[in-house]
């Protein structure tokens, strides 16, 4: 009877912990996945639960790319404490037998408001790194040979923009984007369009 109180109780504050403590809304309760499978642009991973551990029954996820990760097949990914998994649409792919599958993409996202300028700068930080990496991996597949240059002018570009119209309360425009980037960076290509 015991067991049964306390793994209720681990229950609730878990469920609590994650509501209360995150003011991210869109955050799901998984902290830890297990890579199934490592892929170019990221990885199929099984969800680690208490009761589970990471088995094959659990759900699986596409886990986009870690800012300079390389997934591995076996690999345990935890999130990091300051972060979420979010879902992010879903991801489809078709399995040994031929048949497609569809399942949530999830990346990892900051759970709480920032607090401190330096949690603003991190952000910020966080932000140009994954623009200028999902930049890059895209002239790699196109083979550019003026790829770092322009996605580090890219990725520069696109957080002043965010940090400008979040300053100015302005809503986003993609058009409003481009002319910028278009104007310092040179001709945006089309796969960032």
């Amino acid at each position: 009877m015991k067991k049964i109180l306390v793994l209720a109780a681990m229950l609730v504050t878990g469920c609590t912990t994650v509501t209360i403590m995150s003011d991210n809304k869109d955050c799901l309760a998984v902290r830890e996945f297990e890579v199934l499978q490592a892929l170019n642009d990221g990885a199929l991973a099984y969800e680690c639960t208490i009761w589970d551990g990471c088995s094959s029954s659990n759900q699986l996820y596409y886990i986009e790319n870690l800012l300079d990760k390389d997934y591995y097949d076996g690999m345990e990914v935890k999130i990091p404490s300051n972060k979420c998994a979010v879902q992010n649409g879903v991801y489809k792919y078709t399995n040994k037998q031929n048949t497609l599958k569809t399942v949530p993409s999830i990346r990892f996202e900051f759970k709480d408001n920032p607090k401190t300028e330096e949690d603003i700068q991190e952000r910020i930080y966080d932000k140009y790194q994954r623009m200028y990496n999902a930049c890059v991996s895209d002239f790699n597949t196109i083979k550019h040979e003026k790829g770092e240059k322009f996605c580090d002018c890219y990725a520069t570009n696109f957080v002043k923009y965010l940090v400008d119209i979040e300053t100015l309360s302005k809503d986003f425009s993609k058009d409003e984007l481009n002319k910028k980037v278009t104007k310092e960076c040179g001709k945006i290509p089309d796969f960032l369009k």
